[in-house]
């Protein structure tokens, strides 16, 4: 009689443990924490730059600086590190280059000067927080001069053409907000600018198209 107690009882606990466990609150799944930022970079911006150029055109390797200002616009999503906007800018250059050829009865010099560049570009970037690296590209215009000297004996004359050149442009960046309405930026562009044709009314001219690597520092102000 007592084993059989015993084992009625043993009987209970098993039937029993099941029913207990299932009473027990079940754990939540495990949820990544949102995306949380202080700072959201949505607004218009105004700014100004300047940087170092160097690229070739029709055989002569153009290189100096430039000067310059940019205005734009970004949108981020709230909890989203993700930054979308479009930025036009303008700079004045002096990306030059001169060569001479010594002939017997005197000297034919030929310099090539990129004085103006811009671009209309769109961006796509990732913010962390106050900092974001982004990925750019649109369309770019830069204007050329060509000037051609040449002194032949006690005579001298000069010619000189400007052409704008057209084209795309591609580039990386990374932008820091130093204060609420105040941000540095470095970025790397690199443009292939379309064929022109230059003193085309001499006979036919020649034509020339470039291509221009550019790195440049910028301040910008946020307007929010």
């Amino acid at each position: 009689m007592r084993n059989l107690f015993a084992g009625l009882g043993l009987l209970a606990v098993v039937v029993a443990t099941p029913a207990s466990a299932a009473d027990l609150p079940r754990q939540m799944p495990y949820r990544a924490p949102a995306y949380v930022t202080a700072y959201n970079w949505t607004g218009f911006y105004i700014g100004a730059h300047a940087g170092y150029g160097w690229g070739a055109s029709n055989g002569f390797d153009l290189s100096g600086g430039f000067v310059g200002g940019q205005i734009g616009y970004n949108w981020q999503a709230a909890g989203s590190p993700w930054v979308f906007g479009v930025e036009a800018d303008s700079a004045w250059a002096d990306l030059g280059r001169t060569s001479s050829v010594f002939l017997p009865l005197g000297m034919v010099s030929v310099s090539s000067n990129a004085n103006y560049q811009g671009s209309l570009r769109g961006r796509v970037g990732y913010a962390f927080d106050r900092t974001m690296v982004y990925a750019t590209g649109g369309l770019g215009w830069i204007n050329n001069e060509v000037t051609i000297n040449a002194a032949v004996g006690p005579f001298g004359f000069g010619l000189n053409d400007s052409q704008m050149h057209f084209g795309g442009v591609v580039g990386v960046g990374v932008e820091h907000a130093i204060a609420p309405n105040w941000s540095v930026k470095g970025e790397y562009l690199y443009s292939m600018f379309g064929r022109e044709t230059y003193f085309g009314s001499l006979g036919g001219g020649f034509s020339a198209d470039a291509d221009n690597h550019s790195i440049k520092l910028g301040l910008n102000y946020h307007i929010r």
